[in-house]
């Protein structure tokens, strides 16, 4: 009974994914025949599924992004992003996005260490930097190996130095994936979803308003106070919205 059970499972699983393929098929045709708001809809019933992949984020974006509706198309992009930091097609994309938003942030600037360290660390996903840790400690042991059993002085000493290089950058790929695990994890950004948002001093809507923004633009969030959530902008700007007019990543 139980082996029949597991055929059972295993066949319904595989019905899920056909079905999954055929209306992930069907959105791409949709786009092609440029049926945008088609796309939209069988796109996201994917993500209704619990589907969930760079591919998905970034088709939806594009789709969204044919409507002018820049919103959906940055927040998808950064979702995406989210998944893959690497992928340069999609980085692309969400700059051409944001350079046709209303708002137009400068960013803070920041010391050419720090910028160099987040551009570094996001080169590979979080899982790829665990397995070149992987792949480069293994190849430490092998040349740790060879470092026991060479018969020379000299080729313990060049088997002992290429296992150290290996040993050092393995170390410095598994800091790099905990680096950008911790920024992802200590940050939460969300997508202004409304136009002419003022952003008040204090969570209060007859404080004054320190700035206003519109649609698609990234911000930081923070505190949240009743209907009010505190954001900070690229520039270091800070202020209260309210929690419904933002989509958080």
């Amino acid at each position: 009974m139980k082996y029949y059970f597991y055929i059972l499972i295993g066949l319904l699983s595989y019905t899920g994914f056909s079905q999954s393929e055929d209306t992930f098929e069907k959105a791409n045709e949709a786009y092609a025949d440029d049926q945008f708001p088609e796309a939209v809809q069988l796109y996201s019933s994917l993500l209704d599924d619990g589907l969930v992949s760079t591919e998905l984020y970034f088709n939806l974006g594009n789709a969204y992004f044919k409507q002018n509706d820049l919103a959906n198309a940055i927040f998808h992009y950064e979702k995406a992003l989210q998944l893959n930091p690497a992928d340069q097609e999609v980085r692309e994309n969400l700059e051409i996005a944001n350079t046709q938003t209303i708002d137009k942030i400068e960013n803070a600037p920041e010391s050419n260490l720090n910028t160099m360290v987040y551009t570094t660390t996001h080169l590979l996903k979080v899982d790829t930097w665990a397995w070149v840790s992987i792949v480069l400690s293994l190849c430490f042991g092998f040349f740790m190996v060879l470092y026991f059993r060479s018969g020379t002085t000299r080729k313990k000493r060049s088997n002992f130095f290429v296992a150290t290089l290996f040993l050092v950058f393995g170390a410095t790929s598994l800091l790099f994936g905990r680096f950008q695990n911790q920024f992802l994890g200590e940050q939460s950004f969300a997508i202004i979803f409304q136009d002419q948002v003022q952003a008040h001093v204090e969570p209060n809507p007859r404080s004054d308003v320190n700035f206003q923004l519109n649609k698609g633009t990234k911000v930081s969030t923070g505190s949240i106070f009743r209907e009010f959530t505190q954001i900070e902008l690229s520039d270091g700007s800070k202020g209260w919205v309210k929690t419904t007019i933002l989509k958080k990543l």
